[in-house]
């Protein structure tokens, strides 16, 4: 019995082969998800608003008579599968209208269109909040939480227009940081108390130290320093505390690349706002995924990205990708910008820019959005490759699960224990069909007895041949006592599958204990020390995991601080009495 695939007559020519790993800690992948931005402003208030969100964060089928009726017909596919988003980032706003703005509010004929002007709520200098405005990406956030989005991200690409020295949101550098601080923080209580909205975290800044954010622009931006960087994120957790949102975190700095990340979070640990054994007030590390392929390959760029992740690891905070968008409609430069992020990065959750564009290739969707407010959407195709490359990942590595680690990077896998499933993407990265095999060392077929061998109903993306999310098969075996996957996959190809009646070989069950990307380090370890021990059953499963992890943490604290940790120490401490 070989591989199948719904491609017949194809050769082989190459072979690969990875094995996917359990992780120590476990981390629980926390989701995809978008900024909403000018794409919910469009699709907010237009007829179509309902399917627009189904499209993006619920995994229904959206058919393709509603929203590309010129598309539809006997040899069209009949609906496109809905990505299943789970995070969705709200951009605050910093325009006024023309008539409340001194000067030229905008960037001038350079605005990219009228989407692009996201209206704040404080549209003149100490003046009173307008919670009536910005109507459309408002009502798109509802629509997306009520198709389950339960983690929404506030973000500022600016401040209020007045807050900024050019006296506009398009550019500038940020001339009242006090004020910026109350203003996001009074926007976050009312998104939490006033609409209801599941706030998780607030982003202030956007590629704050970009030299490319000078007046006019063609969209919000706004240049911040490091040290107003610094007293921004300390204010605002006072905002966020006196507004007894205590539970929100601070997300920083989102700048457009690691290397950049890496210098200004080691300057915010200087200035004792973010990292550090003192604490932090900064709950998580953000950063864009622009350039991530080209020049930042991690073949050509060794260690470029798990310098970041080691940085986060180190001050007990997930690290996220926020942002990354590219031109590639075909989706292969999208697929391995996410699987090199997933390999070395290993993000707690990873976002596209905006998945519905505005006549651009950087859209997974192109629209018109029209010239005004008043104009309904209409797509100029119907979706690129990219979409469907992308849903491979958001429909089938789905919120929760424990993730694997591949130990190639063509490769993404992860293990639902509750489920007893597990689900892998595969790509094919050469320009000849290989014949891809991922072992599962630690994974068996839930109660055994079953044939060694099986075919498992897969889905299939060509890019390159515009067959897209069709059905296929791979062949799953047991072999040297556990399971492994293959499959034949045509050039620059992606294929997915979701194994169920899985189970983790015995022994290995503590997985089942992971907590999620965004759980805290050694301190968090002490805290579950707490509830893994006591008088009648003694030293727990749980309590030697918690132990480890406080050992594995406290080693990276000492090798980044170059003396003991003394957190650590002191769980070590405590449990040796008990």
């Amino acid at each position: 019995m070989g591989a199948s695939s719904s491609v017949q007559g194809a050769v082989c020519t190459t072979s690969l082969e990875a094995e996917a790993l359990l992780r120590y800690p476990p981390a629980r992948w926390s989701g995809w998800g978008c900024s909403l931005s000018w794409l919910g402003k469009a699709l907010g208030c237009c007829r179509e608003a309902e399917c627009w969100a189904d499209l993006l964060f619920s995994t229904r089928d959206v058919p393709v008579s509603v929203l590309w009726p010129n598309w539809a017909g006997p040899y069209m596919p009949p609906a496109v599968p809905g990505l299943g988003l789970s995070i969705a980032r709200y951009n605050i706003g910093g325009c006024g209208r023309p008539e409340e703005q001194s000067g030229h509010p905008y960037g001038g004929s350079k605005v990219r269109g009228w989407f692009a002007l996201i209206e704040g709520f404080q549209p003149v200098p100490g003046g009173e909040f307008d919670w009536t405005r910005d109507e459309g990406q408002r009502n798109f956030l509802h629509l997306a939480i009520e198709r389950g989005v339960d983690q929404v991200e506030l973000f500022a690409n600016a401040p209020m227009w007045w807050m900024s020295s050019s006296g506009s949101s398009f550019g500038g550098s940020l001339a009242q940081a006090d004020e910026f601080a109350n203003y996001l923080g009074e926007v976050a209580s009312q998104a939490r108390s006033g609409w209801g909205v599941p706030v998780r975290s607030v982003a202030p800044f956007n590629e704050p130290s970009a030299d490319w954010w000078m007046f006019p622009h063609d969209q919000e931006g706004c240049k911040i320093d490091l040290a107003q960087q610094a007293r921004v994120i300390a204010r605002l957790r006072d905002e966020l505390d006196q507004r007894g949102l205590v539970d929100v975190a601070i997300a920083a700095s989102d700048e457009n690349r690691p290397d950049h990340a890496i210098k200004t979070w080691q300057e915010l640990g200087r200035a004792e706002v973010a990292g550090g054994p003192s604490g932090s007030y900064v709950g998580c590390l953000n950063v864009h995924a622009y350039d991530g392929l080209e020049p930042w390959l991690e073949a050509r760029h060794h260690g470029f990205r798990s310098a970041l992740r080691r940085l986060a690891t180190v001050a007990g905070v997930p690290l996220c990708v926020s942002e990354h968008g590219n031109g590639d409609i075909s989706g292969v430069t999208l697929a391995q910008v996410i699987l090199e992020d997933l390999h070395f990065l290993q993000p707690a959750s990873w976002c596209y820019w905006q998945p519905v564009e505005h006549h651009s290739t950087w859209g997974m969707v192109q629209v018109d959005f029209g010239d005004s407010p008043s104009s309904e959407p209409r797509p100029s195709s119907l979706p690129h490759p990219k979409y469907f490359v992308f849903a491979h990942f958001t429909r089938f590595l789905r919120r929760g699960m424990i993730m694997l680690h591949c130990t190639e990077p063509w490769a993404a896998a992860c293990f639902a224990p509750e489920e007893n499933s597990l689900a892998a993407v595969l790509t094919n990265p050469n320009s000849t069909q290989s014949r891809l095999r991922l072992r599962l060392p630690a994974f068996v077929p839930k109660g055994r007895g079953g044939a060694e061998r099986r075919r498992v109903q897969a889905v299939l993306t060509e890019p390159l041949r515009q067959r897209l999310f069709v059905p296929c098969e791979v062949e799953v075996q047991e072999a040297a006592g556990s399971l492994e996957i293959l499959v034949e996959v045509p050039p620059k190809a992606i294929c997915s599958v979701l194994l169920s009646n899985v189970s983790l070989i015995a022994g290995k069950s503590s997985v089942q204990d992971g907590t999620s990307m965004d759980s805290p380090g050694a301190a968090q370890a002490g805290k579950l020390r707490k509830h893994s021990h006591d008088a009648e059953s003694g030293v727990t499963v749980q309590m030697i995991s918690g132990m480890a992890r406080a050992a594995s943490e406290g080693a990276a604290h000492e090798r980044w601080l170059g003396q003991a940790d003394m957190q650590t120490v002191k769980c070590w401490s405590r449990w040796e009495h008990e």
